[in-house]
């Protein structure tokens, strides 16, 4: 059994959903692009300090920053198939494990397993899922 990497303190539960409710309060109504990109990196940098350890190296960050980036460029393709396929009548359920799969692939290039299991759960690194309704018996 592998050890789990030491990245010092990490947030606790509490302090994590604070810093989080700060994060919206601060944020205006209607945010600009710039601030909902840097939004989307601060909520990052929380649940690395939550979930890994406030001393997690600061490249490592930015790689998992371009993964996410990365996700979410895929996930907008992915929500134009996931269209298609339900114009077309194709199963949903399948795609939501397919984009689940694909993440677990892409945060792996830049995290251990004990540093994925540290920041997903042990249970959703051996099977990656996301919440979808099933699909609908035809």
């Amino acid at each position: 059994m592998t050890q789990d990497p030491d990245y010092g303190p990490r947030l606790s539960d509490e302090e994590y959903e604070r810093r989080l409710t700060r994060l919206y309060e601060n944020l205006p109504p209607v945010p600009t692009r710039k601030q909902d990109r840097q939004l989307r990196r601060q909520q990052l940098d929380l649940a690395i300090d939550h979930r890994l350890g406030r001393n997690f190296p600061q490249d490592r960050r930015q790689a998992l920053w371009a993964v996410q980036q990365r996700l979410e460029r895929k996930h907008f393709l992915r929500g134009w198939s996931y269209f298609l396929k339900r114009l077309l009548g194709r199963s949903r359920t399948g795609n939501a494990r397919g984009l689940a799969d694909f993440l677990m692939e892409e945060y792996g290039k830049v995290l251990s397993k004990s540093e994925l299991e540290q920041f997903f759960g042990r249970e959703e690194v051996r099977h990656p899922d996301l919440p979808v309704d099933p699909d609908p018996p035809k």
